[in-house]
């Protein structure tokens, strides 16, 4: 936080992977949905490689 912030900000995350029937996905801030995939795990190392890339 940083000294001139007065209140703690409290920021809501929600679960970004989720599964359908044709498979696991997971989306963006902007609203777009990556999948599927064929399990969570992959899903997973998928959105670690989005979130890499974009920093």
């Amino acid at each position: 936080m940083r000294k001139e912030d007065k209140l703690e900000k409290k920021f809501a995350r929600s679960n970004r992977l989720y599964q359908k029937s044709a498979g696991w996905f997971f989306t963006v801030r902007q609203g777009a949905e990556f999948g599927p995939y064929d399990s969570q795990c992959n899903a997973e190392k998928s959105l670690r490689n989005f979130i890499s890339f974009l920093i």
